[in-house]
């Protein structure tokens, strides 16, 4: 049988032979659908990724404004000579404390800076606390506010809520006999993106005061 070879030109030509026009555009079709899956991974697991950050942010100084706030708290009735203070017929002159206006507690304790009395109240998405001389009849003495907290977060609603225990009576106007209150703040940070603006956390806090010597 007779074979006729093939010319080396020929199988030059065959062997550099490449993809054709279909192929290479079947190729780059599949990488771009891979391609854009990637990226839309790459920029959801960034956003993911901040939103996460922003998030503990929020939750941060949240926690660091409200600790603020209740360890301020903390200190109201405080006297410096608790004995004396037992034995006046007038009792505690620090005793008082008022949560009549919502969003603001009234109370003072000795040697508190620019007191003896504070305000603790919400203030265009700031907290903020005030000092006077004497016991404030509203939330606004007039003195000159100092903003507790970060000015990257705006609280948008911060209450007080008092509570008396099982066997105290009616609590009175001037919340004498409450010993217990619970500080509630929420608030979301300030920031250009709106998905991170749009986020709102909420934490509580109890905070126990002093006795005024009453027994409750």
């Amino acid at each position: 049988m007779l074979t006729i070879p093939i010319p080396l030109s020929a199988r030059r030509t065959r062997r550099a032979r490449g993809f054709s026009l279909v192929e290479l555009m079947v190729a780059m079709a599949l990488g771009l659908i891979v391609s854009a899956a990637v990226v839309a991974l790459v920029v959801a697991i960034i956003r993911s990724n901040r939103q996460t950050l922003q998030s503990t942010r929020l939750n941060q100084e949240l926690r660091a404004t409200l600790s603020v706030v209740a360890n301020d708290l903390r200190r109201a009735r405080a006297v410096a000579d608790p004995l004396t203070s037992a034995l006046d017929p007038l009792g505690n002159q620090f005793a008082a404390m008022s949560t009549a206006t919502a969003g603001c507690i009234i109370y003072a304790y000795d040697g508190a800076a620019s007191g003896p009395w504070h305000v603790i109240r919400l203030d265009n998405g700031r907290v903020v606390l005030e000092g006077a001389a004497n016991r404030p009849g509203n939330c606004n003495p007039g003195g000159a506010p100092v903003e507790l907290g970060s000015d990257q977060i705006e609280i948008t609603t911060m209450t007080f809520t008092p509570t008396t225990t099982a066997t105290a009576p009616p609590l009175a106007t001037d919340e004498t006999l409450v010993r217990q209150f619970t500080v509630t703040i929420t608030g979301h940070l300030i920031d250009d993106n709106a998905e991170l603006a749009d986020i709102d956390r909420t934490m509580s806090q109890t905070v126990y005061v002093r006795s005024v010597g009453t027994g409750i």
